[in-house]
């Protein structure tokens, strides 16, 4: 099931062995996808020219009963703009791409959510479908009038963005309904009529990241804007992972960047560009994976945790009471486990927690004077799916 989630998201052909070495630390190489392939897995769907795809774990309360956990649902766009198409999964035999009828093509973009809907925008339009999980048929909820509209996204539970040159317009969805949030859109608004506007990825928890001409910008849920960075890289594709961090990437550069949800750069890499420039990125949430996709090359890819440790310390109070202090940085999330070892690595103290990717400072209070002049030691595993370990060791310095 799993492997034609990895043939429909797209075709390509990378050549790995030039993949650079700073990629590697933070993914891993699966599968190179291409259309001989994602025809094989659907051979009844001849799809070509995929512009865009969107998937969403598919929610528990809508999966029927004995389908595999961690079925996506997918829809996408293709034959040069003209088809919108889902994914249809079936539990016995070939599963099936789905045209869904439009009738003012060229279709822009799509997002989906984890309980059927699907949103898609034209030059003139919003549809809104619901997918019935149990009958396998897909019905027009609605249809709102809207005027050149260049992005649409959810964040695959409750909300719906649709994004304009120099404005936004957000929205609640509950049970097929669209609820305007406009005092949020307003406040974002104030912001985005400075700029020109590209992408865009909102997160399960609402937080949104806005890509323009010139700037990365990084709002809370309630619309408040958190940081404005140069986007120097000419970002202008987003997706967004299951703890929220965002992963960027450029049609016209071979460089990927991922941020954390308030703004702070985790990592910024070059990758093994196709023969094409980058036409979409797309990340399968519940297993970390990330495909890169051009007109006829990509390849899908896994997430693996990396780890700095930044510094390590103790100092004496007065009472001659040491207190240690470590930071360090994690890519992704991951569960950590920290060590203080003596000279023959016999672990002294050990703290373990499962952490997010950002800078992260722990220390340890009152502790007798033998633990000065140790070593610290963090173990890292990622908590994606096919994620790595990392260890990395640090001598512990006396504070100034």
């Amino acid at each position: 099931m799993l492997k034609n989630i990895f043939f429909l998201i797209v075709a390509f052909t990378f050549t790995i062995s030039n993949i650079y070495s700073e990629f590697k630390t933070h993914f891993k190489y699966i599968l190179p996808l291409n259309y001989p392939q994602l025809h094989l897995q659907f051979p009844n769907n001849p799809v070509k020219n995929i512009h865009t795809i969107d998937l969403a774990m598919i929610k528990k309360t809508q999966s029927p009963k004995f389908w595999p956990h961690r079925i996506p649902f997918v829809a996408g766009i293709s034959n040069n703009q003209t088809k919108l198409f889902y994914y249809q999964f079936e539990p016995l035999g070939f599963s099936k791409l789905i045209d869904i009828p439009i009738d003012t093509a060229p279709v822009i973009d799509v997002a989906v959510m984890a309980d059927g809907g699907v949103f898609s925008i034209t030059s003139s339009n919003l549809y809104t479908y619901n997918y019935d999980f149990d009958l396998k048929t897909i019905q027009l909820d609605s249809q709102l009038p809207l005027k050149d509209p260049l992005k649409c996204s959810t964040n695959h539970t409750n909300k719906v963005a649709i994004l304009f040159k120099n404005f936004i317009q957000l929205y609640r969805y509950k049970t097929t309904k669209r609820f305007s949030l406009l005092s949020i859109s307003e406040q974002i608004n104030s912001i985005l009529k400075e700029h020109s506007c590209k992408n865009l990825s909102i997160t399960s928890s609402g937080y949104l990241l806005i890509l323009t001409e010139s700037n990365i910008l990084f709002f809370s849920p309630n619309g408040i804007l958190l940081q404005s960075v140069a986007n120097t890289g000419k970002f202008d594709l987003v997706d967004f992972t299951s703890f929220g961090d965002y992963i960027l990437g450029s049609s016209s550069h071979n460089r990927l960047a991922k941020y954390s949800p308030n703004g702070f750069l985790l990592f910024e890499s070059s990758f093994l560009k196709p023969e094409e420039n980058l036409k979409e990125l797309a990340i399968y949430q519940p297993y970390g994976n990330l495909c890169l996709i051009s007109n006829k090359q990509g390849a899908y890819y896994s997430m693996t945790t990396s780890l700095t440790i930044q510094s390590g310390s103790y100092s004496l109070d007065n009472n001659n009471q040491l207190s240690i202090e470590t930071s360090f940085l994690l890519t992704f999330p991951s569960i950590v486990s920290i060590q203080i070892r003596d000279s023959d690595s016999s672990i002294m103290l050990t703290k373990e927690k499962k952490l997010n990717a950002g800078i992260h400072h722990l220390n340890w209070d009152k502790l007798d004077p033998k633990f000065q002049n140790k070593s610290i030691q963090v173990t890292a595993k990622g908590l994606y799916s096919e994620s790595n370990t990392v260890d990395a060791n640090f001598k512990l310095v006396e504070s100034l």
